[in-house]
């Protein structure tokens, strides 16, 4: 069976997938890692083999807390583990598709991302790019970006291979709660051990909630720095 947000209203406040999914995509889109490879003036920020890197993460989104992302290159997936509750989002850029997935409520919140995980980040995305030296974050070296968006601006360090280490961003404006977005988020650990296909499939038996594609949309300005889909 797959539901829509009106059975999430009537369900009561405790499922609040609006909410959960909005921490979460905040907490994506901030590190940069939603975004694909890109030509040689720009960072590419798609890991080119198997990656689990843990971080801690604060934003106006989210507060402090820590989540752990793995990547398979192979499957085009991403899987950012949040917190210690259980849930967990994918990301499929095959699928075009975001996911939050909550077993203990036996919920999976499926969000459209409307070609944002193919999107082409060239001159006409009106994003400027500019290299800023070099640090090493987590045992890494990763070179430093700056960014500069129409909706926002930060850095990034990347690793050649295409791992955020480090992340950090403000928007231009406040968002529909009064805030200005804000965040910054730093890897404490990286392991290019191999991973497992099982760990980015949705698990049997989970109700889907169906989102609407709004809200991806309204997740992107600010805290990635790019214009809405």
């Amino acid at each position: 069976m797959t539901l829509t947000t009106n059975h999430c209203r009537r369900a009561g406040p405790r499922i609040g997938g609006r909410s959960l999914v909005r921490t979460a995509l905040s907490g994506a889109l901030l590190t940069g890692i939603a975004l694909p490879a890109m030509a040689a003036d720009y960072p590419s920020v798609q890991p080119q083999r198997d990656v689990t890197v843990s971080y801690d993460l604060d934003s106006s989104a989210t507060g402090p807390m820590r989540l752990r992302l793995m990547a398979s290159p192979q499957m085009q997936i991403m899987r950012i583990e949040l917190g210690g509750n259980g849930d967990y989002l994918l990301l499929d850029q095959g699928q075009e598709r975001a996911r939050l997935v909550s077993p203990q409520k036996g919920l999976d919140f499926a969000v459209p991302t409307e070609g944002f995980l193919h999107r082409d980040l060239g001159p006409a995305s009106g994003l400027r790019f500019q290299r800023d030296g070099h640090r090493r974050i987590a045992g890494l070296s990763c070179t430093v970006w700056k960014v500069l968006g129409p909706d926002g601006a930060g850095d990034a360090c990347v690793t050649e291979d295409g791992v955020v280490l480090e992340g950090q961003g403000r928007g231009f404006r406040p968002d529909d709660q009064g805030r200005v977005p804000a965040g910054h988020l730093i890897a404490t650990a990286v392991d290019y051990a191999p991973l497992p296909p099982a760990l980015f499939v949705v698990p049997p038996g989970l109700q889907e909630v169906d989102l609407p594609q709004a809200l991806f949309r309204a997740m992107v300005p600010g805290l990635s720095g790019l214009p809405a889909p």
